[in-house]
């Protein structure tokens, strides 16, 4: 049995799933996504000033829920499924290729089975992080600098039903930031539980791809099933506060529906590690090779 500390664990798995050419792309699709933001932005027909908070606004808040455009839907898509696409194989990853001699060396399926679920809001978090500073960085090379929403935003009815004096760090860290980590914890997690349970990681990403863009579709002109699916938990647009049309569909509902995904995967998932055969899996995996 190993002693390896967790901490090492963790530094390990990171330093192993990290590629400085994934944070390069990373970049440059939220550069681009951004870029879109932009456009949509400025070319918006009004004489109202805009500032650099409405990109952030535009480009993570969501389609609504009468917007069928698929050009909202892969603005909003795109991040989710370039994240599934570099971290939700991280598991099967090192199971396939290190499983043998790594997990002896730790000493423990379960201390492995946790590095791997705390590595993944590791590279979660800083994910978010970057996209949403890399949009902020685009937005402001075209857009003056403001403490508050501009009068552009403020001006659409959808803000009639909240205070006015809402503030920016409101909205970004109580509305987009969690909402848009939360839900990419719940969805990447339970695409990485089902790449080790189905030993694919391919249909993982199937999966969880499939999760959103039904998400997407389902909710279309249907308020009533808009707060029962995963992928609506991450679009602002389709909240009660910002679409009346939708009952019941809060903050603190989309916080705890994704903390009951990731609650429910993490006790499964244990369950599932603890008893499964890791040297028959590694050599199954390896024989689908």
């Amino acid at each position: 049995m190993g002693n390896v500390p967790f901490s090492r664990v963790i530094r390990l798995n990171v330093t192993t799933a990290f590629r400085w050419r994934s944070l390069l792309w990373t970049v440059v699709l939220f550069a681009v996504i951004g870029l879109f933001g932009v456009y949509e932005v400025v070319s918006y027909p009004t004489v109202l000033s805009e500032n650099v908070w409405d990109v952030p606004f535009v480009t993570f808040s969501g389609p609504g829920l009468v917007n069928d455009s698929l050009f909202e839907f892969v603005h909003w898509f795109l991040p989710y499924l370039f994240f599934f696409y570099l971290f939700g194989n991280i598991a099967e990853e090192d199971l396939s290729q290190r499983g043998v001699s790594l997990i002896p060396l730790i000493g423990s399926r379960r201390t492995w089975w946790l590095g791997e679920v705390v590595t993944l809001l590791i590279l979660s978090f800083f994910y978010v992080v970057t996209g949403v500073a890399v949009v902020l960085i685009v937005s402001r090379c075209f857009l003056p600098w403001s403490a508050n929403l501009s009068p552009f935003l403020l001006s659409s009815g959808i803000w009639q039903t909240i205070p006015k004096d809402l503030s920016v760090a409101t909205l970004i860290l109580r509305w987009i930031f969690p909402l848009f980590f939360g839900t990419l914890v719940a969805v990447s997690f339970l695409q990485m539980t089902l790449s080790i349970w189905w030993r694919n990681a391919f249909l993982s990403f199937i999966a969880a791809s499939a999760m959103m863009i039904l998400s997407w579709l389902f909710g279309i002109r249907h308020p009533s099933v808009v707060r029962w699916l995963p992928g609506s938990q991450s679009m602002l647009l389709r909240h009660t506060f910002l679409e009346p049309q939708v009952h019941g569909f809060s903050l603190a509902w989309s916080l705890g529906y994704n903390a009951v995904i990731i609650l429910a995967v993490l006790a499964v998932s244990f369950i599932y590690v603890r008893r499964i055969d890791i040297v028959k899996e590694i050599s199954e995996i390896h024989k689908e090779a």
